[in-house]
């Protein structure tokens, strides 16, 4: 039976056994993985899941459970397990489930070459990244990497009228190396790249990229400490801007009281240069979307604009329990019941070029990586940066080790002094490189 059907099915009889209201959700996912570590192949790995979950609404109470059992009774004990978990919950009147409305299929999202791909051709994407890496200097190691090919369905169903399904496909490549000459090691260093698209993987340019990052690392060495610029690339960005700005427009945060920007919306939370997008409309983006987790279509949305907080992501029960419409930013899978994510968050790009960036810091650091503590809630951060480089009257000067910054990042975002016009994109999250005042760094 197709997930479509089978979620309808499961919603007629959830309905039969007493639910008010009723929310079926179907996923099933094909696996292919070649992983290689220490420039050797390990053991390729192939997989299938088919799962649901179902969630069901009595009396203003809630129940949910799930199995990737499809045969035989498992499905109608599942149903009775999330009603029998529903009578013993607490009542709450944010329980809902949406209303039907139009979901436009985003162009790009499937390739159906996924489809007809082997564990051979994985193995093979694999081993032109290595060798790519390995081939432009044989002082590369490659710690650990991975090619991984995956496709797949999901549907929702729920008593109200919503049906809808959707295929997607994501390609992705991720590889962690150093470089070593004589007793001099570089810092590890990572390169991703990911497409809904095979065409649009590059394993040979993504391996060259590890390469010439890691061997950029060779010969670090300390710096005093100072307080002053920091230049976030897009690597580190992804934790030190991206994962703080996601948790902080949740909804599901500020109604828990542990999001800064609680009561912020049309209020400058950031400098003027910062703008942020969350747009799940992305032709061909990996976090692009038709519906999200309880079938609600989602629309792009201007979280940041100009450094104004401009929207809350919301799922059903956080919309109600603001007195607003979801937005569809409800996320998860058939496991677990909705919370709350960004699609493809999207952080403007500027108007300089990285290297005016660098050439307008009298003294700063370039951040590769960060390898340390964020605190969502406080903002505050120390770690250690990787692959970073200090910069000395407009010119990066050197590779540095021992380094450390510190700061807090709510704080240092309205210090953003430039943001650059090169975007690169990880994953579901396109970051420019980010030039951040009055970051600690402390080094020897």
């Amino acid at each position: 039976m197709k997930g479509p059907d089978l979620c309808e099915k499961l919603v007629r009889s959830a309905r039969a056994k007493g639910a008010d209201e009723v929310e079926v959700y179907y996923l099933r996912t094909r696996k292919l993985e070649a992983v290689f570590e220490k420039n050797d192949l390990q053991v390729p790995k192939g997989d299938t899941y088919e799962g649901v979950g179902v969630r069901v609404i009595r009396g203003g109470r809630q129940g949910f459970a799930a199995t990737n059992i499809l045969a035989g009774h498992s499905v109608e004990e599942t149903i009775n397990a999330a009603l029998a978990i529903a009578a013993a919950s607490p009542e709450d009147p944010n329980h809902v489930l949406p209303e039907p409305s139009e979901a436009r299929p985003v162009p790009g999202i499937y390739d159906e070459k996924a489809e007809g791909l082997a564990l051979e051709d994985a193995l093979e994407l694999g081993r032109r990244f290595v060798e790519a890496a390995r081939g432009y200097d044989r002082r590369v190691t490659i710690d650990s990497a991975s090619f991984v090919v995956q496709t797949g369905e999901r549907a929702v169903a729920n008593s109200k009228g919503v049906r809808l399904a959707e295929r997607g496909s994501n390609f992705s490549c991720v590889g962690m190396g150093f470089a070593r000459d004589g007793d001099d090691v570089s810092s590890f260093d990572v390169e991703y790249s990911g497409s809904c698209a095979l065409a649009d993987i590059d394993p040979e340019a993504s391996g060259r990229r590890l390469a010439e990052k890691v061997v950029k690392s060779l010969g670090a060495t300390t710096v005093p400490s100072f307080k002053g610029s920091a230049i976030i690339t897009p690597y580190a960005g992804g934790e030190l801007i991206a994962g703080p700005i996601a948790f902080s427009v949740s909804a599901d945060s500020v109604q828990n009281g542990r999001s800064r920007w609680e009561g912020k919306l049309g209020m400058s939370v950031a400098s003027g240069l910062l703008c942020v997008t969350d747009d799940p409309r992305i032709p061909g983006g990996v976090g692009s979307t038709s519906f999200d987790r309880e079938g609600v279509p989602p629309e792009p949305l201007e979280i940041i604009k100009d450094g104004v907080l401009g929207h809350y992501l919301h799922n059903c029960y956080t919309a109600r329990n603001d007195g607003v419409r979801s937005n569809g930013r409800a996320v998860g899978s058939d496991q677990t019941t909705p919370g709350i994510g960004t699609t493809n968050l999207v952080v403007a790009p500027g108007t300089v070029s990285f290297d005016d960036m660098v050439r307008r810091v009298p003294k700063g650091l370039v951040v590769n990586r960060f390898s340390g503590n964020l605190d969502p809630v406080s903002g505050d951060f120390s770690g250690v940066v990787k692959g970073g480089h200090y910069i000395e009257n407009g010119e990066i000067a050197k590779p540095v080790k021992e380094v450390m910054i510190a700061g807090n990042i709510y704080e240092l975002f309205a210090h953003i002094s430039a943001v650059s016009r090169e975007v690169v994109t990880i994953g579901d999250t396109r970051l420019p490189y980010v030039q951040l005042e009055g970051v600690s760094i402390t080094g020897k």
